[in-house]
Order: C-alpha cells, then structure tokens, then sequence
C-alpha cells in the first residue's frame, strides 16, 4: 500500500511539474468538451474507481494511475483527470512528445516539381508505409532547425528556407525546395538505422495515384499533400 500511494503521488507531481512547464497544453478554454480537473482528492478518487474496475478484468491496478504515467527521451504518456459534459469524471489518455517543441514534417519538392518520398518500416504498424521525412525536435529547436537537421539526416541533402506549409497537431509540416542533383545514390546511415529502406521520386498526379490506390497511409504525407493542393491557383 505504501509503495502504491508513493507512485501516484510522484505520477501526479511530476504531472503537476509538466503542467507548470507548459501550460498551454492544461489549458481549459471556455466550453472545452473535457474539463481537466487538478483537485488532487478528485485525481486519487478517480484512480481508486478505475483501479477497481481494472481488478475485475485481471488488470494491473497500476494501469489505472494518473498523471505522467510513462516517460522517455521521445514521448511523455499522460492520463488525465477530466470531468465530462454528462459532469461524470473519468480518465482520458493522451501522449505528448518530450520535448517542448513542434515535431517537423518536409514534403522535398524537385525543382521540376517532382515529389521525393521514403519508404520507411513502422514498428507500430508491423509493416512498411511510403512517408515524407519527419522527426522530433531537440532542446532549442525551432521548427525550420528540425526540419533541415531531419532532411540531412534521412535524405543527406540540405534546403534552403523550409516553406511552412501547416500544422498537423503541435507538428508543423514543410515544403523544401531541393535540387536532384543533390540526391545521395545511397541511403544514409542514419535513415537506414531508422528503418528507411528505399527513396523514390514521383510526380504531382503519381502520388495522387498512390493515394487513390490506398498505397500512402502516412498521416503527414496524406496532410502535405492537402496542404499543397490547397494552395494551388483556382479558378475564379
């Protein structure tokens, strides 16, 4: 019993510690769906209610914590407090990257227009995905930084002056300009190492293609591709 009172209260004060460092993600706006509640009594209430219930399906009654639940050098997993518009509390899962900053996606665009993607392995899916490079942000980053240092890194070219294209999330996606010429003839160490096995160069309507045919799944390369599309002259 000690030892679980010990690791929910230092689940919630590192909560209340990440809270204090970046408090725009606890924000509760005017009408927000989903009320964070802070109230230590309600956050230990609610875990002792869903503890129990974890305990009739033969569950870790650990599971049921809240606060910062996981942590490493790339994902916090949080599990929040939240009353609900029926004024029901509960639980609600959420995970956020580590570090203070937007995660970068690059769409590299030829200088004749033509698209370069990556075929890169997902260790969540169990199966290869064609993407555009993307990386999470260090300390300090900003994310014009993320977005050449990933670049260099997956496709070992460089670009000058990312083009933001949007956001996906708290991530923000890049068009960058490149010369094929640029174009390494091998993979680098590091995008091999990261799963990448193969780069390939399609046209505007090739990969339009892809995706009809349901071969791109990526959420940030199904995105760059609206964002792109969308900033095509119209008619009037």
């Amino acid at each position: 019993m000690a030892d679980e009172t010990h690791r929910r209260a230092w689940r919630l004060d590192r909560y209340d510690q990440l809270r204090a460092e970046r408090p725009q993600l606890f924000v509760n706006p005017p009408g927000a769906a989903y009320e964070i509640v802070f109230d230590r009594a309600a956050q230990l209430a609610c875990a002792d209610e869903w503890a129990a219930r974890s305990r009739e399906r033969g569950i870790p009654a650990e599971f049921a914590d809240m606060g910062v639940i996981y942590e490493d050098k790339y994902f916090i997993a949080l599990r929040d407090t939240v009353r609900f518009r029926d004024g029901s509390i509960g639980p609600y899962f959420r995970l956020l990257g580590a570090v203070d900053g937007p995660g970068a996606a690059m769409l590299p665009m030829l200088t004749d227009g033509r698209l370069v993607l990556v075929r890169r392995f997902r260790h969540e899916a169990r199966d290869w995905q064609w993407e555009v490079p993307r990386g999470f942000s260090e300390p300090g980053e900003t994310g014009p930084v993320t977005a050449t240092r990933e670049l260099a890194e997956e496709l070992g070219v460089t670009a000058e002056a990312p083009e933001l294209l949007g956001r996906l999330g708290e991530d923000e996606i890049y068009l960058v300009r490149i010369d094929a010429a640029s174009l390494p003839e091998r993979m680098t160490d590091d995008a091999v190492a990261e799963g990448v096995d193969e780069i390939r160069v399609v046209t505007p309507d090739e990969l339009a293609d892809l995706i009809v045919e349901g071969h791109v799944t990526d959420e940030f390369l199904l995105a760059a591709y609206a964002m792109v599309q969308a900033r095509r002259p119209r008619n009037p």
